[in-house]
């Protein structure tokens, strides 16, 4: 069976890298338990989310939820140059404010299943110069208090944008995607904690259930299967650290059995949801642990 890992780290409110590579490994695909911005600046790179790739553009900013399943393709014929914001959900909950919600944008970027914004030059837009004063001059006196003020300015740019506010003209480019696939997505995300089987989406979307799971392994690079597992067991990662008890969890995110929820969620996360539970508790309390 395909795994789908979880990857990445974030014990802080947020991390910030500006990476320029001439050569990684192929990445596979994978999501994070938080939200991430990335600003491409160079080279030959396509994005896949959830089942749509964009052909990335200089300038481009690419907003990826939590739990969304995505991967880079790379021709490294160019380097590839990006910043990469990592943001948990505490951080983006602490900027609320009346009038302002700093989940829009990737609210947004869910809602219209369009991932990607396309400012042109993003370095001379406002976004772009407080993400470059983000990335400057660590060593200067009060930079960590300054880079905290400098990324809520940016984020309620971005957001600003997005409410149609922003100074900038911002487009959002088309992906190439396979529509029918789309439509499935959109239906199995919307009906997830229901008894979903590959007969029923055949005959729902008036399509041969052979073809059907043969274009969307082929257009996503999963099986719905699967792909229906990974968001089930995200979604009940969520409400175990809720407090929600373990013997509710499977059945409210769509097992039918407890022993089907505790099969997928080892085979997802390689561990218990008890030792899940309990390796989160450790790493915000400090101690280490090996969380997958």
């Amino acid at each position: 069976m395909e795994s789908y890992e979880k990857t990445g780290y974030l014990q802080e409110p947020f991390r910030l890298f500006h990476l320029r590579d001439t050569a990684i490994g192929e990445v596979g695909l994978h999501y994070h338990d938080f939200y991430k911005m990335i600003v491409f600046y160079a080279g030959n790179v396509t994005y896949m989310i959830e089942g749509k790739s964009y052909v990335l553009e200089p300038g481009d900013l690419v907003l990826v939820n939590r739990n969304d399943i995505h991967r880079p393709t790379i021709d490294f014929s160019a380097p590839y140059e990006r910043s990469i914001l990592y943001i948990s959900q505490e951080c983006l909950e602490s900027c609320r404010a009346d009038g302002y919600d700093p989940f829009l944008c990737f609210e947004q970027a869910s809602a219209k299943k369009s991932y990607v914004l396309r400012a042109g030059d993003f370095r001379a837009t406002e976004a772009g110069t407080l993400l470059a004063r983000m990335e400057e001059g660590d060593k200067r006196y009060g930079y960590e208090a300054e880079k905290i003020l400098l990324f809520r300015l940016f984020l309620l740019a971005v957001n600003r944008v997005c409410f149609g506010e922003g100074r900038e003209e911002i487009a959002r480019p088309a992906a190439v995607c396979n529509q029918k696939v789309i439509d499935l997505l959109s239906y199995i995300n919307e009906h997830i904690y229901e008894n979903i089987s590959i007969d029923g989406l055949a005959e729902t979307f008036y399509i041969s259930k052979y073809h059907m799971m043969r274009q969307f392994k082929s257009e996503t690079g999963y099986t719905i299967h699967r792909y229906m597992t990974e968001k089930r067991i995200a979604a009940a990662k969520e409400k175990l650290l809720r407090g929600v008890p373990v013997t509710r969890v499977g059945e409210e995110c769509g097992f039918q059995e407890y022993t089907i929820f505790l099969r997928a969620f080892q085979s997802c996360v390689h561990m218990t949801p008890t030792a899940f539970v309990e390796a989160r508790k450790a790493r915000r309390s400090g101690r280490a642990c090996d969380l997958p």
